[in-house]
């Protein structure tokens, strides 16, 4: 690769000036109080989400449990009621076997009495279940509205900022198209591993980029070499001038 040139130089700094407008002006996007609110917004609409697939997955296990004890309490049933008539419609025959009967209806009707108290209690649960499903589905759809309100209050307050970062990002693009490949490259693979900043220039003692005081030798080889290197601090590229 040939040097590049002063103007090509002049334009990779120029360059460099504009890429650190628009990451600040993407900073203040999203730093806006009204961007935070968003964020914080649909963070508790996801949260209520979440909670709300929980509750779903309670109220499946509660509504199991209801329907296994409705199955149980209706078997028992007919079974107390097969033996009440047994007892009432001279099948049974003997005193024994009437006692035999008596005590399985009264260990069945005592069973009965247990299950229905623990559906009572499944059934409280299904209800207490269901409404704070039936809450967390109507605090999220309000989030969610809010979030949309929010949206548009955000883009009006960022209406301006957008707008300067559109007519930045468009300057950007033609500037590097007027960079050579190569150069660019460079640059943005520098800018890349330093966090934005991929190209300083040497101002008196210090490289621009990092702000580091450099000793006399260095600046002096900097100045008897190319155009054009590389930081010996920061290692991002160095404009060096003539």
């Amino acid at each position: 690769m040939s040097e590049p040139t002063s103007a090509e130089l002049d334009l990779l700094l120029e360059l460099q000036a504009t890429d650190h407008r628009v990451r600040k002006l993407r900073h203040q996007l999203d730093d806006l109080p009204e961007q935070q609110q968003l964020e914080a917004t649909l963070a508790t609409a996801g949260e209520l989400d979440r909670q709300h697939d929980d509750i779903r997955v309670e109220l499946e296990r509660a509504s199991s449990r209801q329907r296994q004890l409705e199955r149980e309490i209706e078997v028992l049933t007919e079974r107390r009621d097969h033996e009440r008539s047994r007892l009432y419609d001279g099948s049974v025959g003997n005193a024994r076997e009437m006692k035999a009967v008596e005590a399985e209806i009264e260990t069945t009707t005592r069973r009965i009495d247990e299950h229905e108290e623990q559906l009572l209690e499944v059934l409280e649960q299904v209800e207490e279940l269901e409404t704070t499903a039936a809450q967390l589905v109507a605090d999220g759809e309000a989030a969610r509205t809010r979030a949309t309100e929010l949206e548009g209050t955000r883009d009006a307050a960022a209406k301006h900022l957008l707008a300067e970062l559109g007519e930045l990002e468009a300057d950007r693009a033609r500037r590097a198209e007027q960079l050579p490949a190569e150069l660019l490259t460079r640059y943005e693979a520098a800018a890349e591993r330093a966090g934005g900043t991929g190209v300083g220039k040497l101002i008196d003692n210090a490289c621009t980029a990092c702000r580091l005081t450099m000793s006399r030798a260095d600046v002096g080889e900097l100045l008897a070499g190319p155009p054009l290197t590389t930081c010996p601090q920061c290692r991002r590229l160095l404009v060096v001038p003539e």
